[in-house]
């Protein structure tokens, strides 16, 4: 009933205009792929891996970057953990939403980052992304519902199950082979168990 009676939301990300262009990573491939700008130590180059083309950059951060990042996910979290599953549910499907009506933009981007041709990308990027959300959403509640445990005759007046709590702020550090899936996929369940996600 949830599913036809709510209206998912609509987000926007926005994009660079390199990433929003089937074209747009102009230039030679280079000779040295250097990690670290070494006119500004503060960026990290992107190149992509199968054309060996800059790409971009992306902001070398300190300790202290990812330490207030990490301050605002647990204030954040101190709120999200007392969401009910619907909520979660929707939040999700928002997410969901976003993924189907962006497809082209995704598998562009994953393929320049990972080397990837795109149909690879929409396998093992988006179906996959699209699918776990799916699950999740179908079943994460009945997964985290506190599971009874049998006791033994000794102990036959007491109680024992398992209880799912969220843990807090979870740090998803993902390989950059599948680098919208491997991100995301924490991101998924993190949201649905009551999480914040870095």
């Amino acid at each position: 009933v949830e599913y036809l009676t709510t209206n998912v939301p609509t987000i926007d990300v926005p994009m660079k205009e390199a990433e929003a262009q089937d074209d747009g990573v102009k230039g030679d491939a280079v000779n040295k792929m250097e990690l670290l700008d070494p006119k500004d130590p503060t960026k990290i180059n992107c190149f992509d891996p199968s054309t060996k083309q800059f790409i971009g950059q992306a902001k070398n951060m300190t300790a202290q970057d990812v330490q207030e990042i990490l301050v605002k996910a647990k204030e954040a979290q101190e709120e999200w953990k007392k969401t009910t599953f619907a909520q979660r549910r929707m939040v999700l499907r928002t997410i969901q939403k976003y993924v189907v009506h962006h497809v082209e933009d995704i598998c562009r981007v994953s393929a320049r980052e990972s080397g990837k041709p795109k149909v690879d990308a929409v396998m093992g990027e988006v179906l996959t992304t699209c699918e776990k959300i799916r699950t999740i959403c179908e079943f994460g509640e009945l997964w985290l519902r506190p599971s009874h445990r049998p006791t033994s005759p000794m102990m036959m007046h007491k109680s024992a199950w398992v209880e799912y709590v969220p843990l807090g702020v979870i740090v998803a550090i993902a390989p950059w082979n599948y680098p919208f899936h491997n991100s995301i996929n924490h991101v998924i369940s993190g949201l649905m168990a009551g999480n914040a996600v870095v």
